[in-house]
């Protein structure tokens, strides 16, 4: 059942487990001493209260200086061990003193049905084994010693129901145990997943840069050169997408950050107002080939100012305007192909371009967070 301490000490979800129980104990601890006085007040049959009284301000007093042990102190290989041993011979001396003192009619050994659970769980290994060979010779000791002793038919029924309550507090801490090491497995395991996601976009980011440069270097001179720096950019912002990816190590881009990165680099001078919306991978490299190609537009065929903006109302509405005098009713070129091809596509969306009263055009992208963008 259990392996040697020094393993299960080490062991993934082992402070997990501890934690828990040492915060459970505690508050068992205020609810047995709370029981305790409430029993003493409506008349409990017990020897030397005020002794017992005494006594169990003792054991509040101590069970509030567990609290200001620091937790780490708990989890530490070379302390938590020892405070966890002084924590559990205190809880079953307390016990073997309280009920000698207020004898067995009180019922104060039933304590003992609270502390089992606590030594099975707080412990492992061997160390749980011999805490809980401790609690039934507590058990012993107060059947023995204490006044007016229990007739031998209860003495059996206690001692079963403390094993049974041993026997399951360990299957118990068992499962729990195991059911933490799986939690944090799966946690390493995603976070290692991160991390290799995150290699792989960073050499994506990489070969696609190197891409690009390849291409212009073959790039002829004049206005037959426009198509290979068209193309160029294109392959760059599929790079910054997975260069954004590569930071977040595969988490969602943030559409804005992903905007002004675009811009900045398409046209340093545009204005970006965009909310912060997480997306994930495919639909960030969607809209940032559709963001490349309508800041592009404007930037050679508009004015400044060009403003981008991305807002929410029913669906994600991504603007790109500029000052200039709009379509000339000539047929689309290449980029505006392209954009309605993705935005039709990738972002399931619709694509308008529109020259409005007071010389601003507008390029207008809306689509709906459901259709594989957004959250």
């Amino acid at each position: 059942m259990g392996r040697p301490d020094s393993a299960v000490r080490d062991a993934p979800g082992e402070l997990e487990v501890r934690s828990a129980a040492l915060r459970a104990g505690v508050w068992l601890g205020w609810l047995s001493i709370a029981a305790v006085l409430a029993g003493l007040v409506l008349g409990l049959p017990a020897r030397h209260r005020l002794v017992l009284v005494a006594l169990i301000a003792s054991a509040g007093v101590a069970n509030g200086l567990v609290l200001a042990v620091p937790a780490r102190w708990w989890m530490a290989r070379g302390r938590g061990e020892p405070i966890l041993a002084i924590w559990s011979a205190g809880l079953l001396g307390l016990t073997v003193a309280v009920v000698l003192i207020a004898g067995v009619r009180a019922d104060l050994d039933l304590l003992l049905f609270l502390i089992v659970p606590f030594l099975a769980t707080v412990h492992s290994g061997v160390r749980r084994i011999l805490w809980l060979a401790g609690a039934a010779g507590a058990f012993v000791v107060v059947s023995a010693l204490a006044p007016a002793p229990l007739r031998p038919g209860q003495l059996a029924l206690r001692a079963v129901l403390l094993a049974a309550a041993a026997l399951l507090a360990i299957q118990l801490a068992d499962l729990t145990r195991r059911a933490a090491v799986a939690r944090v497995e799966l946690r390493e395991r995603a976070e290692l997943e991160r991390v290799l996601l995150a290699e792989a976009h960073h050499r994506v980011k990489n070969s696609l840069q190197t891409v690009a440069d390849l291409l212009l270097l073959g790039r002829p001179q004049g206005a037959a050169g426009r198509p290979f720096d068209e193309t160029a950019a294109r392959i760059r912002t599929i790079a910054a997408v997975h260069r954004l990816l590569a930071e977040r190590r595969g988490v969602d881009v943030s559409a804005a950050t992903l905007l002004e990165l675009i811009a900045a680099g398409v046209a340093p001078g545009a204005r970006v107002a965009a909310i912060e919306q997480p997306l994930e991978a495919t639909c960030a490299q969607h809209l940032g080939v559709v963001a490349n190609e309508l800041i592009a537009n404007a930037a050679q065929h508009g004015r400044p100012p060009i403003e981008v903006e991305l807002r929410r109302e029913q669906d994600l509405i991504l603007a790109v305007r500029d000052h200039g005098e709009g379509p000339d009713g000539a047929q689309a070129g290449l980029g505006l192909q392209l954009v309605e091809r993705v935005v039709e596509r990738g972002l399931r969306g619709s694509f308008t371009l529109r020259h409005h009263p007071g010389g601003i055009t507008e390029a207008r992208v809306d689509f709906h967070p459901g259709g594989g963008c957004g959250s």
